[in-house]
């Protein structure tokens, strides 16, 4: 039984590491060629938490005991462990080709060691100038797209000093810079990992469900093959959440602070900390937290900055527009009533009604008991995608990495229906397609009322768990 849970094990990540390098040398507007391997990777990966599955309950070790023990005494989740980073270093020299982002990302990090403050200038100024202190500037600028090129960066501080890095140690070449990123994002995976594993200890659950998280095909796609900075955000906020409910305030605090230098969406999880902390201590921690950010934007601030950051982000709200779900109902009816897009109006609306959600989130749910506060954390992040105007496959690492800590499972569902929305870059127009969108949102919401009814049994009716000290 044990060699062949092991060589099934074996068998599924070879065939695995093979589909990852076919698909990262197709081109993005292949969409139906990378379809299918999505489609593939996700069965295999279906197949292989099966297997580990049964391996659990068979004690079966892929490690000797001398290496196996270092993973929380479980040579299985050292196996574990290796797989994902084995699947992850495969793409450690790929230049990623469903994202040009990165781009960008090593455009502002040679502005920061050359010493110009990257929120000052837009990369079509820097052009225009006629400026040689960044490496292959042209390129860069050609390849990051116009509508980055024109716009100031909107990637808060931590996220610049990354780029910053990655930029030093690469030098001149873009290779060298991206395979710097590459490494510091395996790394945060590597912590999500160890923190995973530790969060579901303390919660009393199987830790073999990291793996829904660490090896599903999403993360290793979007994060380690795409360089997308959500999988340190997610690091970050995870490491604040385990620390806080362990009352370990101090490094809480770090790690959140973190976590919102580097992408500024944890702000929305700090209202759920009401209940946990009671009130003086959670203006306490407020400030804390407050501190750190302010601290971290002190580096770079200005009345410019200011300007030119808010200008950025509000962009996202009231200009651009992609893989909507509640926004494109929204926008349907108002092209019907105005006969134009609404966007401008819409945008600025949504986003009330997720505030609004989120503050009932934190007041109506018993969120001192820890697996009502990683729930509330994942409704939270899915309540706001749900009203947003753009949402980006890479978006949903965080309700995803929160949710495996629960009983719900719709998240896995979106993780793997989030590619159909890829279909808009197979053709120059960048045209949707509202067929593909509604199986995307339609599969998602099966599931989730699913969860819901299976789960009909609230978890406010939970007892609070006893946190040990030691762990």
């Amino acid at each position: 039984m044990e060699r062949r849970l092991s060589n099934a094990l074996g068998i599924l990540t070879i065939i695995s590491a093979v589909l990852y390098g076919l698909f990262f040398s197709i081109e993005r507007k292949e969409f139906s060629s990378l379809l299918i391997i999505y489609v593939l990777l996700f069965t295999l990966f279906g197949t292989l938490t099966y297997v580990l599955d049964k391996a659990t309950k068979s004690n079966l070790k892929l490690l000797p005991d001398f290496i196996g023990k270092r993973f929380y005494g479980m040579p299985l989740l050292g196996g574990v462990f290796l797989i994902g980073l084995l699947l992850r270093f495969l793409l450690i020299d790929n230049t990623p080709h469903l994202s040009q982002d990165f781009f960008r990302f090593i455009w502002d990090g040679h502005q920061l060691i050359n010493g110009f403050n990257p929120y000052l200038y837009l990369p079509d100024d820097v052009i225009a100038s006629g400026a040689t202190h960044i490496p292959n500037a042209s390129f860069l600028h050609a390849s990051m797209g116009e509508l980055s090129s024109g716009l100031y960066t909107n990637y808060p501080p931590l996220n610049q000093l990354f780029f910053a890095a990655a930029a030093w140690l690469g030098g001149d070449s873009i290779l060298s810079s991206i395979i710097w990123m590459r490494v510091f994002l395996i790394l945060a995976d590597v912590g999500i990992f160890i923190y995973g594993i530790k969060l579901l200890r303390l919660l009393g659950k199987s830790e073999w469900l990291i793996t829904l998280y660490y090896l599903n095909p999403f993360t290793i796609i979007e994060l380690t093959g795409n360089l997308h900075w959500e999988g340190m955000m997610a690091f970050f906020l995870l490491a604040a959440i385990y620390h806080l409910l362990k009352s370990q305030k101090v490094q809480s605090v770090l790690f959140m602070g973190s976590g919102i230098l580097l992408k500024l969406l944890p702000v929305m999880v700090l209202p759920l900390l009401l209940r946990r902390l009671k009130f003086k201590k959670a203006v306490v921690y407020y400030l804390l937290v407050l501190v750190v950010v302010v601290a971290g934007f002190s580096l770079f601030v200005s009345q410019q900055l200011l300007d030119n950051y808010a200008a950025s982000v509000g962009l996202w709200f009231g200009k651009f527009e992609f893989n909507g779900s509640i926004y494109y109902l929204v926008r349907y009816v108002g092209f019907k009533i105005t006969g134009y897009n609404i966007i401008e109006t819409a945008g600025k609306i949504l986003p009330l009604f997720t505030f609004f959600i989120i503050v009932l989130i934190s007041f109506i749910r018993k969120n001192e008991i820890p697996e009502i506060l990683i729930s509330s954390i994942m409704f939270s992040f899915f309540t706001y995608l749900m009203f947003s105007t753009t949402v980006h496959p890479w978006y949903l690492t965080i309700p995803l990495l929160f949710s495996i800590f629960t009983k719900y499972r719709f998240m896995l569902v979106w993780s793997c229906t989030i590619f159909l929305s890829y279909y808009a870059y197979s053709n120059t127009d960048f045209v949707e397609s509202s067929l593909l969108l509604t199986i995307e949102y339609v599969l998602v919401l099966i599931m989730f009322i699913f969860d819901l009814y299976n789960n009909r049994v609230s978890l406010n009716n939970t007892r609070p768990i006893d946190v040990p000290q030691n762990l």
